[in-house]
């Protein structure tokens, strides 16, 4: 089982270290692949093919917790020390930090305007749609504020997100053991991922800044749930769709905190930017499109992007509905609520994935986890975008990334459907 993490490991770092491995979609994306391979096994010898979280104990009672997390913190300092390759949002976590730390409201201005040329660094160039202002939620502002103090610098703000992953990883080892697990097989999901591991440690996305509060929300008391909750939004937007059954099922408490914190962490940013506060949100709703999957087919049959968005926001708000009317537990609203945002999404960056890979590993969903898997073929053509501007995204290719985890989530719920229904199950 170790040996398999050590492989795992060694085709991820080969990607980032040798020579000429960075080439898409060969060789890195059959690297990825076998890393994938490693994990999945891995998670099979430990969970069964089911990925049952409980039967760890039968399977593998040779395997320590500690083996986990060497392996898992071996594989992050690997990746750790490359400078960002395949994306750039990091350099636009690191202006919007750096802009605030000279007393400029990031939503204000993008980092083209005219207004902000006294501020451009060394790196300004690397600023990824400069002439769009920040889509970024307040508590991730305030973050970078924070972590620009020290420069700022690519390894301080992915360090911070390593830090944030590797405590998510132990909320869910304690999660999973409080269920009566022994905690290992979520701890391997989610602590040997490939698909984590690339986008935070290598590529240095935000993502575990909103996956460590969500997860401490999933472990809160009824209150505490909605400060966690309301701070994990604060990264990005997609957790707040859990807002309505989190009332339902912890009470106004929990929801009169979720909207203490939020305005909490809203406010300053709104008196000093007004309406502009949403305009590069905006931008990025009405234009954005990158690997889309069923909203691909949505906009086939309602006759274009538009009608498929909003086709796609009801859907969520019903799977939001349903999930406060039939009182679900926190831990399964969000995995089905930001999952359907996923599914009906126009867009999905390969990092995206992310948001559901801690509800995935503590309930064993092997749909979700394959996900994380053939996301990373959003990757295929960055060559081409990097050699013309243009990425091709070929309905092929979208097939391969959402066709196999989706089938899979409908076979494990029929089962489920079926188990449920079987007398005395």
């Amino acid at each position: 089982m170790v040996a398999l993490g050590v492989v795992e490991v060694g085709l991820l770092a080969a990607v980032g270290w040798l020579p000429g491995a960075r080439g898409t979609p060969l060789p890195a994306l059959a690297l990825w692949g076998g890393a994938f391979a490693c994990y999945a096994a891995a998670a099979a010898r430990l969970g069964g093919p089911g990925l049952r979280p409980g039967a760890g104990a039968e399977r593998a009672p040779g395997l320590r917790t500690r083996d986990l997390w060497i392996v898992g913190i071996a594989a992050r300092l690997a990746l750790l020390p490359l400078l960002p390759h395949f994306t750039d949002d990091i350099y636009r976590y690191m202006w919007d930090g750096w802009v605030q730390l000279n007393g400029v409201n990031p939503y204000v201005h993008p980092p083209a305007a005219p207004e902000l040329a006294e501020l451009r660094t060394a790196w300004h160039g690397l600023v990824n749609h400069p002439g769009v202002s920040t889509i970024y939620p307040p508590a991730a502002q305030l973050v970078f504020a924070v972590l620009a103090l020290a420069g700022p610098a690519v390894w301080v703000f992915k360090a911070a997100w390593v830090v944030a992953d590797l405590a998510a990883a132990e909320v869910i080892r304690r999660l999973a053991r409080r269920r009566g697990g022994d905690g290992r097989l979520p701890l391997l999901l989610y602590l040997w991922c490939p698909l984590l591991l690339v986008e935070v440690a290598w590529s240095g996305h935000l993502e575990p800044l909103g996956l460590l509060p969500m997860t401490l929300a999933l472990a809160a008391g009824a209150a505490g749930g909605g400060a966690w909750l309301a701070l994990s939004a604060g990264v990005k937007f997609a957790p707040a769709a859990a807002l309505p059954a989190l009332w339902r099922r912890r009470g106004g408490r929990a929801a009169l905190l979720f909207a203490a914190v939020a305005g909490a962490l809203t406010l300053p940013y709104l008196l000093g930017a007004g309406s502009a506060m949403t305009d590069g949100l905006l931008e990025y709703a009405r234009r954005w499109s990158f690997n889309p999957g069923p909203h691909r087919l949505l906009s086939a049959v309602l006759g274009g992007a538009d009608p498929a968005r909003w086709a796609g926001a009801v859907a969520v708000a019903g799977v939001a509905g349903w999930a406060a009317w039939r009182r679900w537990p926190l831990e399964r609203t969000l995995l089905w609520t930001v999952g359907a945002g996923l599914l009906v999404s126009p867009t999905l960056h390969p990092w995206y994935v992310l948001w559901v890979l801690p509800l995935a590993a503590l309930r064993g969903s092997r749909g979700w986890i394959l996900f994380t898997g053939t996301a990373l073929l959003g990757y295929w053509h960055h060559e081409t975008f990097m050699a013309t501007g243009q990425w091709p995204q070929p309905a092929w290719l979208s097939a391969l990334t959402w066709a196999p985890p989706i089938l899979l989530l409908a076979v494990d719920g029929a089962r489920e459907r079926e188990a449920a229904s079987t007398p005395g199950s």
